[in-house]
């Protein structure tokens, strides 16, 4: 389809190549549904919706158009329509169809150029958002996973830790702490509404991880609120050092 920079991406030209309609509605009961058959199919979108969750939704469903097709009647959630919600894939259709407008909307090849070198904060994830069109939390996820440098990103609310997501190079051996350590900002944000985020702070690293030699490195935080009772946070390091030492 001539796809050779983030504003090529036209999901709604990509629906009309692969037979689906895209409509909007106002939307009471789902966020977004697809039926079709044969080759056709219709998309319809909560027309309340940002047009990044808009963008999402339609790619979500093409998911389910793309494996089911033949005959598809979806109708998805809010919750379905998470770009977190992407684990478990292969046995999961949801998941498999954010991962599918994950890789839609945001193309490996395409987003890894962009995003080369640019360190993990949220400035660079706001730019990569408006660069592909979509969520502050999607492009803070495939920075995470595409991004050039070892780095988690994790959703947390007054009761922890929700979920999160990691850089490749990061060893299955550590663990991102359940509970929100009070010397994040993280926990600053949770605990007073009107606290500012101050941008990228440097942490020691066991604020965030359980792992080998961890209490002698730090990591640089980024957080963000996101909703009403949620913060994002990304943390990177800087020196890799430490991660080589943990892996020993």
């Amino acid at each position: 389809m001539g796809i050779t920079g983030p504003e090529d991406v036209d999901i709604e030209v990509m629906a009309f190549f692969c037979g689906a309609r895209v409509k909007y509605r106002e939307l009471t009961s789902c966020a977004a549904r697809i039926v079709g058959k044969n080759n056709k199919a219709i998309i319809t979108v909560d027309q309340r919706a940002s047009p990044e969750r808009q963008r999402f939704s339609i790619a979500h469903e093409l998911g389910h158009w793309v494996q089911d097709r033949g005959q598809v009647a979806v109708s998805c959630r809010s919750s379905d329509l998470t770009p977190s919600r992407l684990r478990d894939f292969q046995n999961d259709r949801e998941a498999a169809a954010n991962r599918f407008a994950v890789e839609l909307l945001m193309p490996a090849h395409l987003f890894s150029e962009v995003a080369r070198n640019k360190p993990v904060t949220f400035a660079t994830a706001a730019t990569l958002a408006t660069q592909f069109r979509v969520s502050l939390t999607a492009a803070a996820i495939r920075l995470v996973e595409l991004g050039s440098y070892p780095a988690l990103v994790v959703c947390s609310n007054k009761d922890g830790y929700q979920w999160s997501w990691r850089h490749p190079e990061l060893p299955l051996s550590m663990r991102v702490n359940r509970t929100v350590s009070r010397n994040s900002v993280a926990h600053s944000l949770h605990l007073d509404s009107a606290f500012e985020p101050p941008g990228p702070t440097v942490v020691d690293a066991d604020d965030w991880v359980n792992h080998a030699n961890v209490e002698n490195y730090v990591v640089t935080e980024d957080s963000v609120r996101i909703g009403q009772d949620s913060v994002l946070t990304l943390v990177w390091w800087h020196d890799e050092t430490a991660l080589s030492e943990g892996r020993s």
